[in-house]
C-alpha cells in the first residue's frame, strides 16, 4: 500500500517531466516552422519582386507625374505622343515590312530595326539621360514588337560586340551612345543629340528624343541616305584625275560615309546641288569660286548657290592650311560667317598663310609642326566635344601642317563670365547681326599658348593665355520655326572651318593614338541635318504655365502618406504577432 501510494506520487513529476519535454519539442517545431515560413516569405517576397519589376519594366508600367506638360497637347517625358508613334507607323513599319517580305520571298529570316544601348539595363535607367531615351526607345518597342527591338550591350566588358559599328579602328563607341541599326544599316548616336542645348551652355534644356528617334529610324530605312558632296572644280586635291579619291585621304572619304552621307562630287559652276545634300565640303582649294562680278562662261555665281544652300539650314565645312592661296570671292563670304585665313603681306602685295607651330605641345618630337589641339571647354563647340572629353583622359588631337584662323571684323567679341555654382569657365563667343541674320562664331580648338605663327621662317605672332590661336570653328545661323504656342526648334545653318588639311590625312585618322576620328565623326554627326517633321514638340524641362490637370498638393501629400505610413503599418502589425506568439510559446 505505501509502495502503491509512493508509486502514485511520482506520477505527478514524471507527467511534469513529458509536459516539459512536449513543450519543448513543440516549441522548437514551432520555431522551425516559422523559419520555415519565414524564409518561403522572404523567397516569394523576392521572387515577386524580380517578376513585377520585370513585368513593370516591359509593359511599361509606371506612375508617371510629368504628363500634360503642354496644354495644348497633353504629353509626357515618358510616354510616346501621337505624333511620332504615327510618323513611325506610317513611314518606317512599312519600309521594315517590306524588306522582310523580299527577306521572305528569298528563304531568309526576317530582321528586326534594333536600338541599341552600349550598357546594362540598371545603368541606363539611373542615368539621367539615358533614361529618357529609353523609354522612348521601349515604348517603341512595345507598340511595333515585330519590327522593333531594344538591346543592351555592356560594351565595357563586351567591346567586340560594337566592332561593326566602328567607321575606323581609330573610331570610339561610347557607353552613351545608343546605336539605331537596320540590316547593314546604323546609325550611333551622341546621347547629347537627344536634347536640345542652347548655343552658350552644354547643359539641355528641353528633350528631342523622339525627334532624333525618329531621324535615325528614317535614316536607316529610307532607300537613299542624306548627300555629302565634296567639291571639284577649284584644284580640291580628294579626288583624282579619274574621279577617285585620292589614297592619301581614303579614311577621310571613309569617315563621312560612316556618319551616314552618300559621297558624291560636286562641280559647283556646272551642276546643281542634289535636292538630299545636307553637307558640302571644299577641302583645299586652289583656285577662287565664281562671284557676281567673276560669273566665267556659264555666268553662274557658284557664291549665290552656296548661300541660297545655306538658307535651307544645311552645312558648309571649309578646309584650308599654310599653301591654301588667297581666294578673294569665297573668302569675302566666308568673313559674312566670321571666318578669315590668318595671313599677312609684304610691300609687292604678296601673302603668306601663318604657319602655327608648337615646340612645347607637340608629336613630332619637338619640331611643332604637328601640334596639339587644345579644347574648347564652353560654347556650342566645345558641344561637339563633350563626351571626348569627359573621359578620364581626353585622346590628342593633332593638327598638321595648320594654319591659323582669325575672326573677321565685322563680328563682335561677347565675354561670357565663369560661373562658379554652375562650374563653368570664363569664355568668349562672336556675333553678328543684320537684317535679320544673327550668326554666332565659337572654338572648337585652339592652339595652347606655347604656340607661335611663323612668316618667312621667322616668329611673327605669339601665342597668349588671353589670345590662343583658333584651329578650328563652327559658326552657326540661329533659326527659330515655332511648332506651336508651347516650343520652337532650332532649324540652323552651320560653317564648319579647319585649318589643317593633315587632320583629315589617312596617318592621323587611321591611328588610335588620336582622337581626330572621333572629333570629325562629332561634328559630321551634329551638324546634320535630316528632313523630319516639325510637329513632333520638343519637351521642355522647364515649364512655368500653371498646369491645370494636375495633381493638387493636398493630393500629392495624401499619396505621399499613403505610400509611407501604410506599408509601415502593415510591418508593425507583422512584427507585434510574431513577437507575441514567440513570447508566449
Amino acid at each position: 500500500m505505501n509502495e502503491q501510494n509512493h508509486r502514485s506520487e511520482e506520477k505527478p513529476e514524471e507527467n511534469d517531466t513529458v509536459k516539459e519535454d512536449n513543450s519543448r519539442l513543440y516549441r522548437r517545431k514551432s520555431k522551425k516552422r516559422i523559419f520555415a515560413v519565414s524564409a518561403i516569405v522572404i523567397a516569394a517576397v523576392i521572387v515577386l519582386n524580380v517578376a513585377f519589376s520585370a513585368l513593370t519594366s516591359h509593359e511599361l508600367w509606371f506612375a508617371d507625374l510629368t504628363y500634360t506638360r503642354y496644354k495644348s497637347n497633353p504629353s509626357s517625358f515618358y510616354r510616346m505622343t501621337d505624333v511620332f508613334k504615327n510618323l513611325i507607323e506610317d513611314e518606317a513599319i512599312p519600309m521594315i515590312d517590306g524588306v522582310n517580305e523580299e527577306r521572305e520571298a528569298a528563304g531568309e529570316d526576317p530582321i528586326k530595326l534594333k536600338i541599341i544601348f552600349c550598357t546594362d539595363p540598371d545603368y541606363v535607367n539611373n542615368n539621367t539621360y539615358l533614361r529618357y531615351v529609353n523609354y522612348t526607345a521601349k515604348s517603341l518597342e512595345k507598340e511595333f514588337n515585330d519590327q522593333i527591338e531594344v538591346e543592351y550591350i555592356n560594351i565595357s566588358k563586351n567591346p567586340s560586340a560594337v566592332q561593326k559599328y566602328k567607321i575606323t579602328s581609330a573610331a570610339s563607341i561610347y557607353s552613351s551612345d545608343v546605336i539605331v541599326e537596320f540590316g547593314t544599316e546604323y546609325i550611333v548616336n551622341n546621347i547629347l543629340s537627344f536634347f536640345t542645348s542652347n548655343s552658350d551652355s552644354e547643359a539641355p534644356w528641353a528633350y528631342n528624343g523622339e525627334k532624333r528617334m525618329a531621324s535615325a529610324i528614317l535614316s536607316v530605312t529610307r532607300a537613299e541616305a542624306p548627300i555629302c558632296c565634296i567639291t571639284t572644280n577649284h584644284g580640291e586635291p580628294l579626288y583624282d584625275a579619274d574621279g577617285n579619291i585620292n589614297e592619301e585621304y581614303t579614311a577621310f572619304a571613309k569617315t563621312i560615309e560612316g556618319a551616314g552621307y552618300i559621297l558624291q562630287p560636286l562641280d559647283l559652276e556646272n551642276e546643281e546641288i542634289p535636292e538630299n545634300c545636307r553637307m558640302i565640303i571644299t577641302f583645299n582649294p586652289k583656285e577662287d569660286f565664281k562671284a557676281y562680278g567673276s560669273l566665267g562662261e556659264n555666268g553662274v555665281s557658284e557664291i549665290e548657290k552656296l548661300d541660297r544652300y545655306l538658307d535651307n539650314a544645311y552645312t558648309f565645312f571649309y578646309v584650308c592650311d599654310r599653301t591654301t592661296p588667297v581666294l578673294t570671292n569665297l573668302e569675302e563670304y566666308l568673313q559674312e560667317w566670321g571666318i578669315t585665313v590668318s595671313r599677312v603681306s609684304d610691300s609687292a602685295g604678296t601673302y603668306e598663310n601663318y604657319s602655327i607651330k608648337d615646340t612645347a605641345m607637340n608629336v613630332d618630337a619637338g619640331v611643332g609642326d604637328r601640334l596639339l589641339g587644345n579644347y574648347a571647354t564652353n560654347g556650342l563647340g566645345a558641344s561637339l566635344t563633350t563626351e571626348l572629353r569627359s573621359l578620364g583622359y581626353p585622346p590628342s588631337v593633332v593638327f598638321g601642317n595648320s594654319t591659323a584662323i582669325s575672326v573677321a571684323d565685322n563680328y563682335n567679341k561677347t565675354y561670357v563670365q565663369a560661373d562658379e555654382t554652375e562650374g563653368t569657365q570664363a569664355y568668349e563667343y562672336y556675333s553678328y547681326a543684320r537684317n535679320g541674320v544673327y550668326r554666332y562664331m565659337y572654338d572648337i580648338f585652339t592652339t595652347y599658348d606655347s604656340a607661335t605663327a611663323q612668316i618667312g621662317g621667322e616668329t611673327y605672332e605669339m601665342a597668349t593665355s588671353e589670345k590662343l590661336f583658333k584651329i578650328m570653328t563652327i559658326t552657326q545661323e540661329y533659326r527659330q520655326i515655332q511648332e506651336d504656342n508651347y516650343s520652337t526648334v532650332n532649324d540652323a545653318s552651320y560653317v564648319l572651318a579647319l585649318a589643317s588639311t593633315d587632320f583629315v590625312s589617312n596617318e592621323v585618322l587611321n591611328s588610335t593614338a588620336y582622337g581626330n576620328t572621333d572629333v570629325l565623326l562629332s561634328c559630321l554627326r551634329r551638324t546634320s541635318r535630316e528632313v523630319i517633321p516639325v510637329n513632333i514638340d520638343l519637351k521642355a524641362f522647364y515649364i512655368y504655365d500653371i498646369d491645370e490637370n494636375s495633381m493638387s498638393d493636398e493630393t500629392n501629400k495624401a499619396y505621399t502618406v499613403c505610400f509611407a505610413v501604410i506599408p509601415a503599418l502593415i510591418v508593425f502589425a507583422v512584427g507585434t504577432v510574431v513577437i507575441v506568439k514567440r513570447k508566449y510559446m
